[in-house]
């Protein structure tokens, strides 16, 4: 009994890598003008914008309110 696999004859010569990378064969069924990519979405503003904006701090941080009045005096 082997239990070794056997090899094929001959195989296939490797395509070489080609310079562009294909699509996926439904890619040809887009239309490009139909909605805008990430890039073209992007273009009106840089990401370090919206990191600079101020947020407000969530009630657990921004502290303490007030103390509570003293109803002795």
């Amino acid at each position: 009994m082997r239990l070794s696999k056997r090899h094929s004859e001959a195989a296939p010569p490797q395509p070489e890598h080609e310079t562009t990378k294909p699509g996926p064969p439904w890619q040809e069924f887009l239309d490009p003008m139909e909605r805008p990519n990430r890039e073209d979405l992007a273009k009106g503003h840089s990401a370090f914008e919206s990191l600079l904006e101020p947020v407000p701090l969530p009630r657990w941080l921004r502290g303490k309110g007030r103390p509570h009045r003293d109803k002795l005096s």
